[in-house]
């Protein structure tokens, strides 16, 4: 039937002595590789049923299908259409369609030919070793869930009900299906050395049940009369009576059935405080069908659609979360993905590499063969500014490794002398340029790393004599580590000199042999396929192309290390790579690095390299907590008086005075300091403490200000007037007032008391006349 198969018989099959014991109906599939068959002599060898290849890809239709269906059924033998998929070049669920549509296109008048013509049946067998991208148990079971359901919608939409079956052998099902495809009709091949079709079984139908096969393919080799040379022998599980159930008109599409997920929530993320993020699914079943999104396993309020996004993302969003689909007749629920939510971060150590800074930072190689250039001006290669970068400046760090000797080298560069305490994280700008021919590279596959826990004074790598410590993380830019590497990966996560093993459940795209590489559909949907900068095509002309969907390279990405008590976390652009947990630590300094991690030369150092631009280690910023507020105080006049407060966090908290509520220009220390009161400075005092976490403001203190006691000690009768002798505070001023009635007073002077006693005559006053004398305080 197909193009490959795992394993042929030699035995020769005859049918004719099998007719009179014949329970189970038999069968033959055909394509063009039988020729012309005789359809009669077929039927009377004792074959009841028949597939025929009608396509192939979405472009192929078989030579002998029209004949096939026609002379088939003209016979009296039950036929039906297959497809032979190729899901390597129309990949995901878009290719999915693309292959149901041709073939609906193809075969469609035979489908909708009642209980005349069999299932429609999909033939899932192409070997996918080395596919670009990748595929998985899940996302190659997601392309057959996808054709068969567009498929049966295609047909539905004609109002004819199908069930396509899937045809497969063994040891393909065992390794590249799942359980989600079980819906369809399973006909299995597998050729035991002496098949008995009536009584015997395949020996597996993993990821279906155990017996739950529908027709069985024993034979690659049967000769069948009718048939020149030798075929494919099939036989059905059941009776004659029990094969119309494999025939669209004998077919009746279940008027109930319980959800079931059609697409699983993706990726995990690690957000900012306050960033956004989304999930989605989808699920088919008997409507209406109701959504619930959990966190942690507890029901969110509001989350019932197949979507949900988080806004302004706090500490209480972050865990797992899952879809809950539910109808009538059952509940699914999707697989989990992930949400961090990191705190506010403040930074402990920077360098933009706009200067050579070369001197705080230590270099650590395998050998010479390796270059490190600081402030690297990446736009002559036509680089856009990493995303971090104030004003568009374009200067970092570029690294080169195994220059010449065509040897794997490696390099590290960690901070000189630093050590960063508790949790901390590694965050900077990350781009990778690959030469070409593009996608494939010519020795080009080299990793950029990044990690943290190490000493300072070592090579982060594993090659020969390596001292490797801490936990770090590699990703290269063209996607060309082979999935089936135990040495490497596109992406790879080590622990001191031990990388993480697929299986080892730290890489957040599952635990299948794919998770290091850039095909697995994690990657694929969150990072695509990127092309050199225009100005290297030019200069370069290898550089033409377009990467895979899922590689690094040729594109600025966002790149996290962090450690968050005894784990370790590895983010790219939001996207939650991996997580070693239980992570023990001796040392705890930053670095990053460039290694090959192949002896094949770049076919172009000159844009073969990594760049790392904006780097910056940050810890958890701590909102600050006033540990001593500002007191309420009473001083005299002319005194001093000092306010004072102290608060915690981190970063240092900044301080800002107010005076009733005002800011005070330039009083921005933990204290505020007032010489020589006055009259005026009396009111509220308090300060505003704050740094990137929050604002506090302390309680008010209260400053009085006591006026010295003054008076008009006496008054006398002198030439022209009367003489008033006053006392009070030296350095004051204050006014005299006169009045006649207690109630309308004018002010005589006002004068500043420079010794603390003075005179002042009053020359207004005629003979006979009478009034009133007041001092009153004017200030200061």
């Amino acid at each position: 039937m197909k193009n490959a198969r795992i394993a042929f018989l030699l035995a020769v099959i005859a049918f004719g002595n099998l007719r009179s014991m014949a329970q189970r109906p038999l069968g033959v599939d055909v394509s063009h590789y039988q020729g012309t068959i005789n359809w009669p002599t077929v039927k009377a060898s004792g074959i009841s049923f028949a597939w025929t290849k009608a396509t192939e890809s979405a472009s192929i239709i078989d030579s002998t299908f029209t004949a096939n269906e026609v002379n088939a059924k003209a016979a009296g033998v039950l036929i039906g259409a297959y497809h032979f998929a190729h899901p390597e070049t129309h990949i995901g669920s878009a290719g999915a369609d693309q292959e149901a549509a041709y073939f609906w296109a193809v075969c469609s008048n035979y489908v909708k030919g009642s209980n005349t013509y069999l299932m429609p049946m999909l033939d899932i067998e192409q070997d996918l070793t080395g596919a670009s991208p990748a595929y998985t148990k899940a996302t190659l079971s997601a392309w057959v869930n996808e054709f068969c359901n567009y498929l049966t919608s295609l047909a539905a939409a004609n109002g004819v009900a199908i069930k396509p079956v899937v045809y497969t052998y063994v040891s393909y099902a065992t390794t590249w299906l799942d359980t989600s495809v079980t819906n369809w009709p399973l006909w299995m091949a597998q050729y035991p050395g002496s098949p008995n079709p009536q009584t015997g079984a395949p020996s597996g139908t993993s990821p279906w049940s155990a017996g739950s096969w529908s027709v069985w393919q024993y034979s690659s080799t049967a000769t069948v009369g009718g048939i020149s040379g030798g075929c494919d022998a099939d036989v059905f599980n059941g009776t004659a009576a029990g094969l119309s159930n494999l025939t669209v008109g004998g077919y009746v599409a279940p008027l109930f059935t319980a959800p079931s997920i059609t697409s699983q929530p993706l990726d995990s993320r690690a957000l900012e405080l306050g960033g956004s993020a989304s999930f989605s699914a989808s699920a088919i079943g008997t409507a209406p069908l109701s959504y619930q999104w959990t966190l942690n396993g507890t029901k969110i309020p509001g989350a019932t659609t197949t979507n949900i996004s988080i806004s302004n993302a706090q500490s209480t969003n972050a865990g797992f979360y899952a879809l809950i689909v539910t109808n009538n007749y059952g509940s699914v629920t999707s697989s989990v993905v992930s949400l961090l939510v990191y705190p506010l971060q403040t930074i402990v150590f920077s360098d933009d590499f706009e200067t050579n800074s070369a001197s705080i930072w230590t270099l650590n190689q395998s050998s010479a063969d390796n270059s490190v250039a600081f402030n690297f001006d990446y736009a002559a290669l036509s680089i856009p500014p990493a995303p971090n970068s104030a004003g568009s400046t374009t200067h970092g760090l570029q690294m080169k490794a195994n220059l010449s000797l065509g040897v794997v080298a490696a390099l590290s560069l960690s901070p000189t002398g630093k050590t960063f305490s508790g949790d901390y994280r590694l965050h900077f700008d990350g781009w990778i340029n690959v030469n070409g021919p593009i996608p494939g590279g010519g020795g080009s596959t080299e990793a950029l790393i990044a990690g943290i826990g190490t000493a300072g004074n070592r090579t982060e790598w594993t090659g020969t004599g390596s001292t490797a410590d801490g936990y770090y993380f590699g990703v290269d830019g063209d996607g060309g580590v082979s999935d089936t590497s135990t040495t490497a990966g596109d992406y790879e996560a080590y622990a001191s000199t031990t990388l993480q093993s697929t299986s080892s459940g730290v890489y957040f795209a599952g635990t299948d042999t794919t998770v290091r590489g850039n095909g697995n559909a994690y990657y694929t949907a969150v990072f695509p396929g990127q092309s050199a900068p225009n100005s290297q095509i030019a200069d370069y002309p290898a550089q033409t192309g377009t990467l895979n969907n899922g590689t690094f390279g040729f594109a600025w990405h966002d790149v996290i290390v962090s450690r968050r008590g005894s784990v370790v976390d590895w983010v790219i652009d939001g996207v939650r790579i991996a997580a070693i947990s239980n992570a023990t630590f001796t040392a705890n300094n930053i670095c990053v690095g460039y290694w090959d991690q192949f002896a094949s030369l770049s076919a172009s150092n000159a844009v073969n390299f990594g760049l790392v631009d904006n780097l910056r280690v940050e810890i958890p910023a701590v909102a600050p907590v006033l540990t001593l507020q500002p007191r309420s105080v009473t001083n005299g006049l002319g005194s001093n008086v000092t306010f004072t407060a102290t608060a915690t966090g981190v970063p240092t908290p900044g301080y800002q005075w107010k005076f009733n509520g005002t800011n005070i220009p330039g009083a921005v220390s933990a204290s505020y300091s007032i010489t020589n009161l006055k009259a005026l400075n009396a009111g509220t005092y308090s300060v505003t403490v704050s740094n990137v976490a929050a604002v506090v403001n302390s309680t008010n203190a209260v400053l009085s200000v006591t006026i010295p006691s003054f008076m008009i000690q006496s008054v006398t009768r002198q030439e022209g007037g009367l003489g008033l002798q006053m006392s009070g505070h030296a350095g004051s001023i204050y006014a005299v007032d006169f009045s006649t009635n207690f109630t309308t007073w004018t002010q005589l002077t006002q004068f500043t008391n420079l010794t603390g006693t003075v005179t002042f005559t009053d020359n207004s006053l005629t003979n006979g006349g009478s009034g009133f004398y007041r001092m009153r305080f004017v200030g200061p």
